[in-house]
């Protein structure tokens, strides 16, 4: 073997200095798979992490983060990931517009409901307060408080949209015509600041329950969910959950399904079969992620090879094409 000496590596090392993303996808191992995902601490990024302690021995993740599914979906389509999660309706929205990528994509499996979490203060907000011209300083004296425990009482108020609830919030307010007005927050944390020091009257964020940037919240936060009450339309449906911690009991929750998707690799190919191989992992352990220590969501699944509609990943063949492949693998002592 030639000997490399350090004058030849210097302009790789710099080259990954400058863009470690790259150097990284260039250094993935065998048996990799990028999966999109969501903020650390998110529920997609824990069953990112579940899927790995049952199925990192079959295919390893490396995960891609990410705001939630919107992203998700653009990262799918520009083949910056392999495998990711999002909405059904969110994916039927940006497939509509002729993104031919995202129409493409297939199902692995469904996955659990994220809940539209509407939180507002307990106390109340303030709003149709007079400013002063030109200015941000308020008339003295001016506006009223507005307490705001149910959806139907957003008229007319400013929300924070955080993640996929960016586009979900324009898609209610298209629907409803309630005059609401948006800012677009890169964080639940900069949202709900926002909302504390009455610069917006709400927040809408989703996850799945329980969503970890609302159960962290106690009462002392002056935080409250609104009760979600208007009926829902495919693809949602009204869930009921409890926050105890924010006094939360019986509340309804606009849920939207969940899918993990794929792009339509072809079955006999080197990424194809290790989804596949994924799938049948994830679909022999279903038991274990249901009934084990992890998140709670997967008890959603009720049944794991539904498609809600979407085209199935045909991983059942490829699968057989895996197999050999591993066993072979494993006799060269790798």
């Amino acid at each position: 073997m030639k000997n490399v000496t350090l004058k030849q590596l210097l302009p790789i090392a710099i080259l990954c200095a400058a863009s470690s993303a790259i150097c990284a996808q260039e250094a993935l191992p065998d048996r990799t798979l990028r999966i999109a995902t969501g903020p650390k601490t998110g529920v997609y990024t824990q069953l990112a992490r579940d899927i790995q302690k049952v199925c990192g021995n079959v295919v390893n993740l490396v995960q891609v983060p990410s705001t939630g599914g919107v992203q998700n979906l653009m990262a799918l389509s520009a083949s910056e990931a392999d495998i990711g999660f999002a909405q059904l309706d969110l994916l039927q929205q940006m497939g509509k517009g002729g993104e031919q990528n995202i129409q493409e994509l297939q199902s692995i499996m469904p996955m659990h409901a994220n809940l539209l979490h509407v939180l507002t203060m307990r106390a109340g907000s303030r709003v149709g307060i007079t400013y002063v011209p030109f200015t941000d300083r308020e008339v003295p004296l001016t506006g009223t408080v507005k307490v705001i425990s149910k959806f139907t009482e957003l008229k007319g108020v400013k929300v924070a949209l955080v993640g996929s609830a960016k586009l979900l919030g324009q898609t209610l307010e298209k629907q409803l015509g309630y005059g609401m007005s948006f800012v677009e927050a890169e964080t639940d944390d900069l949202a709900i600041a926002a909302l504390v020091a009455n610069q917006v009257q709400a927040v809408f964020t989703t996850g799945g329950w329980p969503y970890p940037a609302v159960s962290k919240h106690e009462t002392n936060s002056g935080l409250m969910l609104a009760d979600y009450d208007l009926p829902a339309l495919p693809p949602f449906a009204i869930g009921k959950r409890n926050y105890p911690k924010i006094n939360a009991y019986d509340m309804k929750f606009l849920a939207a399904p969940n899918l993990l998707l794929t792009r339509p690799f072809k079955p006999t190919g080197e990424k194809g079969r290790l989804v596949a191989a994924l799938q049948s992992c994830i679909l022999s352990h279903i038991d274990e992620l249901q009934e084990g220590s992890y998140h709670a969501v997967w008890k959603e699944i009720k049944n794991p090879t539904d498609t809600l509609g979407m085209t199935r990943y045909p991983g059942e063949s490829a699968v057989a094409i895996l197999r050999p492949v591993k066993a072979s693998t494993q006799g060269r002592g790798k």
